[in-house]
């Protein structure tokens, strides 16, 4: 009877985060500066054969582990070459794959209705719902650190072979997801689970020999990427990697820098609309502390939180491991307190009508100002194969995937575009209409602009030559 619920369960749920996930995918370009450049990255391992050393416009890239992008090839070998489909599939496969972990362990904590309940919640949580439409790495990253979390809190609470075989599992997922963004792949879960044994006198239970051979497993894997990428990479890599991207970010803000209490404010605007009910239930769950489902759903949650805002690199999706643990709380709070399931299937009803509604209205008249992809196709009509294209101080990764290019050239001085405006023969060049412009008025006046477009609200990007035709 109760596998038979689970299917319908798993129906519903998984029909409810494709109609959330998957329409109009292919309806807009790919935006700057993440989605250009994971694709860029995607598409040259495929092209080079190399999926060891990731590279970006034929540079090596040590910005991410390798997982991502091998899934994201993976997606663009199988559909038959690289398209904003199988770019985002990945994120939206993912994102549907965690919210039915969500159902697992919640069923495991409080039951079937709860678990529906939960995985509703997360599906429509506004964070959760964009990131699962986009080509970025935080829903697959999310996926393996759930997947992680359910199984340790399995081994805790099994014996023997289904304890063992729980933390192996667990230990291979975190590798994963320590491929996937570092070293914060294994230390959420671990904070995670580890937290909720030590809290319930259960350390020693992390320790025994299932967790033993995970470790051994998990280094395996992470050493099976690592030391070929090392050796390949030389001294410079290894260091960039290891030491400025994957350990740097968190001590050291060269990006994303947030205020202490940034996700204060950033977290709930993520879970809207369910923010609203968690107040109450993160209440309810502390009168019941000594419960150990709700300790095991506060430490989870109190642990992760408290890991990024502590770190000096800050982003809203950063923290996107410990919504299944916010969206089982509040459906145990709608199950004990509110009961009804008509205001849920209401709430998830106007969240997919908006959705769509913002997708095919909203999305078309911005993704103008967010994707190269029309500037790309003016390139593409002036620039014949073989043609001489570069930018003028601007990255060239956000152009390569759609002007079909291995690789382009950037200019950074005012005389590298003299001598490059000057050749004899006919060449192109992308520029941000501010820098030529400025460039220009200071007597550099080779130039011809042949086409341009809006970029964001305040910038616009063109195609200038050294002839007209």
């Amino acid at each position: 009877m109760r596998s038979n619920s689970t299917a319908i369960d798993f129906i519903i749920l998984i029909s409810v985060c494709f109609v959330l996930f998957l329409p109009g995918i292919s309806a807009r370009g790919l935006w700057s500066p993440d989605e250009t450049r994971y694709v860029t990255v995607s598409k040259e391992m495929v092209d080079s054969g190399d999926w060891i050393t990731l590279r970006r416009n034929g540079e090596i890239y040590t910005q991410k582990p390798p997982v991502y992008f091998w899934v994201v090839s993976l997606f663009g070998m199988i559909m038959g070459g690289f398209s904003e489909v199988s770019a985002r599939l990945p994120s939206a496969l993912a994102g549907t794959g965690t919210v039915l972990i969500t159902y697992l362990l919640a069923r495991n904590l409080f039951g079937t209705r709860a678990a529906l309940v939960s995985g509703l919640i997360l599906s429509t949580s506004l964070a959760y719902l964009v990131v699962s439409r986009m080509v970025m790495l935080d829903p697959l990253f999310t996926f393996l650190v759930t997947a992680s979390i359910y199984l340790l809190y399995i081994g805790l609470s099994g014996k023997g072979r289904k304890r063992t075989l729980s933390y192996l599992a667990s230990f291979a997922l975190m590798a994963l997801a320590t491929l996937t963004k570092g070293p914060v792949g294994f230390i959420l879960p671990l904070i995670a689970a580890g937290g909720y044994a030590l809290s319930m006198g259960k350390g020693r239970d992390m320790l025994d020999k299932g967790a033993a051979w995970g470790l051994a497993l998990f280094l395996l894997i992470i050493a099976s990427w690592l030391i070929p990428a090392c050796i390949r990479g030389g001294e410079a890599y290894t260091n960039e990697l290891l030491i400025k991207q994957i350990f740097g970010r968190y001590l050291q803000a060269f990006d994303h820098k947030e205020p202490f209490y940034y996700y204060f404010y950033a977290f709930p605007l993520g879970f809207l609309p369910w923010i609203f009910i968690l107040p109450p239930a993160a209440l309810l769950l502390a009168g019941k502390r000594a419960d150990p489902r709700s300790k095991f759903l506060i430490i989870w949650f109190s642990a992760i939180f408290l890991f990024f805002t502590s770190s000096r690199s800050k982003n809203i999706l950063y923290i996107l491991p410990l919504y299944p643990a916010a969206a089982i709380a509040t459906a145990y709070y709608w199950e004990q307190k509110l009961k009804p399931l008509k205001t849920i299937i209401i709430t998830v009803a106007v969240v997919a009508a908006v959705s769509t509604s913002i997708t095919y209205f909203v999305i078309p008249h911005v993704d103008v100002l967010k994707s190269p992809k029309y500037l790309a196709e003016s390139v593409n009509r002036s620039v014949k194969p073989g043609d001489g294209l570069v930018t003028f101080r601007t990255n060239p990764v956000y152009w390569l995937y759609y002007c079909g290019r291995g690789s382009m050239d950037e200019l950074d001085t005012n005389e590298s575009l003299d001598n490059y405006l000057a050749s004899r023969e006919r060449v192109f060049c992308i520029v941000d209409l501010a820098v030529f412009r400025e460039y220009a008025s200071t007597g550099h006046n080779r130039g011809y602009l042949l086409a341009y477009t809006p970029y964001g609200s305040k910038k616009a990007f063109g195609l200038i030559s050294n002839r007209m035709k």
